[in-house]
């Protein structure tokens, strides 16, 4: 295979490269084919090391990222054709995500021939690309090689130890363990010792995880109710004036189902409400006959301000309202999604236009400055206290994708909230990937999560991720059940990244042992 590869050309490796980065998506929501990954990355291996030079590495990298990131993300292109634009921007995500990949190979081909460890090489090079990929540009890690385990809560239960920055980099070197056979003549059992410790690895992870599980507290009773309301409106019709009073009527309606009397806190969805419900009292009223006393609704709704200069500011927030009808907290999303909420970089852009104006080009950046900056983000993260239940700390959308960045420090919440709305995504893999990232926050923090969605998944987890109640993709309805507890805080929660790193170090020292004992 490798000699293969060596004798394409190198718009044929690119190729190559582009459908083996495409068959690496199939490990993920919702088909977890995993064993592609076996595949996938070797060939990633051994295309960069066949390329010519570090710009013949970086064009590997970079065609197998596109490949991976179009058919990972394509469900991107539903959202941008609902805001009206055109189906080329859907190329601009993978586009510019392909490039993490891409130093990947760079910094592979580099110290290749001073390193002859592929796997743990390898392994370290993907782990900072995924790594970078979540914090350049406030960062965007979705699908990390570790959700791959999502499927499994087992095997999912390791991210409490070392996050799924960590966990992807145990899998990018499982994976890539078929490259360490390449060189040994395998006839005695002894030259498949590679294989034997990546599946003595995967026995050890999924060990730990069942164990983990086993052993797990029992809920204690009287914890309070929640319920989770989910309308599954199409989000070409959530926005329509005319049906502004239809949906609020529909979540009223939804929540009065029997059983109401006995919930403690009502869940909507991301944006649930279209009114200024923070100077909208009377719409408050009606929330709040929802609840029993002590109760709470929560739900997300658009926030608009003045500042001290009567400058206007817009918020994607959340307000949690009390059976008296009062604001009990506000919390503004605080990650703001890039180009679509705000746009990063507007100075850049900006000096671009000038510098295309002044070339007498066509080319502007202006719509993309003014089209897409119109919300401000909140502080955070935050916990927040409220009467009769738990401290939580709110997340907003996809603010759940990003590992240790779910709480604040120095203040531990008892759960997490995450309200979203999916129905930008279709019914398509991008709700299905969403969810199964939220799931490994819970692994990580050992915290509980309540995750009320206006279509796509609305559950309870609890603190080790294992889904309790559900309401699938494109269901309308209920979800009702006791908040579990939390766990005493993981290793993660308690250094959170800083695991990652020194896993990332001693790969590297592996590998440039590897090197020292070949040396004579």
């Amino acid at each position: 295979m490798a000699a293969w590869f060596a004798a394409r050309r190198p718009w044929q490796r690119m190729l190559l490269a582009f459908l083996f980065g495409a068959l690496a998506t199939a490990a993920f929501a919702p088909l977890y084919l995993v064993p592609v990954l076996l595949v996938a990355f070797p060939a990633f291996i051994l295309l960069t090391e066949a390329s010519g030079g570090l710009w013949g590495a970086f064009a590997i990298g970079w065609m197998f990222g596109f490949g991976h990131f179009l058919t990972g993300f394509y469900w991107v292109g539903n959202a941008l054709e609902i805001a009206g634009a055109p189906p080329a921007a859907a190329l601009a995500l993978p586009l510019g995500m392909a490039l993490y990949p891409g130093v990947a190979a760079v910094l592979y081909k580099l110290v290749r021939r001073r390193v002859p460890s592929r796997v743990l090489l390898f392994a370290v090079c993907w782990g900072l690309g995924e790594w970078l990929r979540g914090h350049v540009i406030t960062g965007f890690p979705w699908n990390l090689a570790a959700y791959a385990w999502a499927f499994s809560d087992s095997m999912s239960q390791f991210a409490s130890v070392c996050g799924a920055y960590g966990l992807t980099l145990i899998t990018a070197a499982l994976a890539a363990t078929p490259v360490a056979l390449l060189d040994r003549p395998l006839r005695r059992p002894a030259d498949w010792w590679p294989a034997g410790v990546a599946v003595a690895a995967i026995a050890g992870i999924f060990a730990f995880g069942a164990v983990r599980l086993a052993t797990a507290p029992a809920e204690p009773p009287g914890q309070p109710m929640v319920r989770l309301v989910q309308p599954d409106i199409a989000q070409d019709e959530k926005w329509l004036p005319q049906n502004y009073d239809r949906n609020f009527t529909e979540h009223l309606a939804l929540s009065r189902r029997p059983g109401a009397d006995r919930i403690d806190l009502f869940a909507w969805s991301e944006a649930a409400v279209p009114y200024q419900l923070d100077q909208d009292a009377a719409r408050r009223a009606q929330i709040a006959a929802l609840v029993k006393p002590g109760g709470v609704v929560v739900t997300g709704f658009p926030r608009v301000a003045e500042d001290a200069d009567g400058r206007v500011h817009y918020y994607n927030s959340m307000i949690f309202i009390g059976s008296d009808g009062r604001t009990l907290a506000l919390f503004d999303k605080f990650h703001l999604v890039p180009f679509g909420e705000y746009v990063p970089l507007k100075g850049v852009f900006r000096a671009l236009d000038s510098v295309f104006e002044a070339l007498g080009l066509g080319l502007r950046f202006q719509k993309v400055v003014e089209g897409g900056g119109d919300f401000v983000p909140g502080v955070g993260p935050r916990v927040i206290h409220l009467p009769n239940l738990p401290p939580v700390s709110p997340l907003v959308c996809y603010e759940v994708i990003f590992p240790g960045a779910v709480t604040p420090p120095g203040e531990r919440p008892a759960w997490l909230l995450n309200i979203t709305n999916d129905a930008w995504y279709g019914e398509w893999a991008g709700p299905h990937q969403h969810f199964a990232i939220a799931r490994f926050r819970a692994i990580e923090e050992g915290l509980p999560m309540v995750r009320a969605a206006g279509t796509g998944v609305s559950a309870i987890i609890d603190a080790h991720g294992r889904v309790l109640q559900r309401l699938g993709l494109g269901q309308r309805g209920v979800v009702d059940g006791p908040l579990p507890a939390p766990l005493p805080p993981t290793l993660y929660a308690r250094f959170g990244d800083h695991i990652f790193w020194v896993m990332m170090a001693l790969a590297a020292a592996l590998a440039l042992g590897t090197r020292a004992r070949r040396r004579p």
